[in-house]
């Protein structure tokens, strides 16, 4: 078991800004990702709005894709039972995908050109949303990524069609900068997935460690599906590692934890940092192994607002569990999706693509923007350590960050939806 220093007042106390990199520029003279076009497929037939889900359904994610989509059902769920939106019921298409960039443009095609989808959510993995927002505009549809946090996707792979509604891995990265100098631990190795959001995470983690002082001393990826982690922890113990920074999602998490414990990796740490890497669904499987394991925090269940009450209750009164962030995030793109086209006045993608851009509204996780530039909804990270409870796991949130603190600016130079979109790592 990690042990768990008593940092939790320093961590609160600490609030200073980042380098400027980090800052948020809300200049609006030019926008990064242009404009929407009005080549979109107008509105569902009878006024309908139909949302098409396409999470994964196998594989290391599949548990995250079930989670996508019930966070969609509990909100349209609620707001049809309140008149629906303007006056339209929201029809969510349920389909699916192995999480490959191929397959889900074939089925994201389906959905809008036979099942009528004018929007699209649950899509997980930055490939996937790269691929996606390529097409969004031939394919009159918008896309809102609740799962994807390469920062490419709000760069060079932006579409006006495309909205961001999680925080981008420099988003996370940013906040878990504001309190790493303060983390136990001078020596650092970096496990990560080998593809986008692993790579652009272990870069931006790289060189925040190294400003706060910190020594990388190894750095490597496995690839998504490992099973078999035993060399990757092998490297991490002979490297004189004495902290980790763990980008493993899903049951490749899972393994990598369990599996470090069974090398008693954690004998030699003083801190394991994971990125998205413990969540709340894997609480029961892991056990009090992961009692003081820091993560990002991207979703605080208990959060003091009407919103988040109000979803909370109704997201386990409808799946008898509480939410956690993937859930969470995908409640919030539909919140967000369901404020633009009231804003708009109209279903139409195209329409909603323009009056999202600097969209405010209240949310479960507060009050957010979607900045004008790259649709990137600007809204708080958290630092979390997994503690016990009389109610068994759960996260202590140790400290905020702001997205003033959090937010790189805006891309500025980023090419349209028409450019090739470049292959992730």
């Amino acid at each position: 078991m990690v042990g768990v220093p008593d940092t939790r007042g320093i961590i609160r106390m600490k609030r200073r800004l980042l380098a400027a990199t980090s800052a948020v520029a809300l200049a609006t003279t030019m926008a990064a990702c242009g404009s929407a076009s009005d080549s979109s497929g107008g509105e569902g037939e009878g006024g309908t709005i139909k949302v098409a889900l396409i999470p994964p359904t196998s594989g290391a994610l599949a548990q995250f894709g079930t989670d996508a989509v019930k966070g969609w059902e509990t909100a349209v769920r609620l707001v049809n039972e309140d008149g629906g939106i303007d006056g339209r019921e929201v029809e969510l298409v349920v389909k699916s995908t192995d999480a490959d960039p191929a397959t889900t443009l074939r089925v994201a095609r389906e959905a809008v050109t036979q099942d009528g989808a004018q929007y699209i959510g649950a899509v997980m993995t930055s490939p996937e949303h790269a691929a996606l927002n390529a097409q969004l505009e031939g394919l009159g549809a918008m896309s809102f990524n609740s799962l994807g946090k390469d920062d490419a996707l709000i760069g060079e792979q932006c579409s006006p069609y495309a909205v961001h509604v999680v925080q981008s891995s420099s988003m996370d990265i940013n906040g878990l900068a504001n309190s790493l100098d303060e983390l136990p631990g001078e020596k650092w190795a970096i496990q990560a997935v080998d593809y986008a959001t692993g790579h652009s995470a272990a870069e931006k983690f790289r060189d925040a460690a190294e400003a706060a002082g910190k020594e990388i001393v190894l750095e490597q990826f496995a690839p998504l599906n490992t099973t078999d982690f035993g060399s990757y922890i092998t490297k991490i113990k002979s490297s004189g590692a004495d902290a980790v920074f763990a980008v493993e999602y899903g049951a490749d998490g899972v393994a990598f934890v369990q599996q470090a414990d069974q090398f008693n990796l954690d004998k030699q740490l003083e801190t394991v940092l994971g990125f998205n890497m413990v969540s709340e669904p894997l609480f029961e499987t892991l056990g009090d192994t992961i009692v003081g394991y820091y993560n990002n925090v991207g979703y605080d269940v208990a959060g003091d607002n009407e919103s988040n009450q109000e979803f909370v209750e109704a997201y386990t009164a409808d799946h008898s569990e509480a939410p956690y962030y993937v859930p969470a995030d995908n409640y919030l793109a539909a919140q967000t999706l369901f404020a633009a086209i009231e804003e708009a006045g109209s279903a139409d993608p195209a329409d909603v693509s323009e009056a999202i851009a600097d969209l405010s509204l209240d949310s479960i996780v507060g009050e957010v923007t979607v900045r004008a530039e790259d649709h990137q909804v600007l809204r708080d990270s958290y630092l979390g350590q997994v503690a016990e409870g009389d109610g068994g796991l759960a996260f202590d949130v140790l400290s905020n960050s702001t997205p003033d603190v959090t937010t790189p600016s805006p891309a500025r130079t980023a090419p349209s939806e028409s450019s090739t979109v470049r292959a992730a790592p």
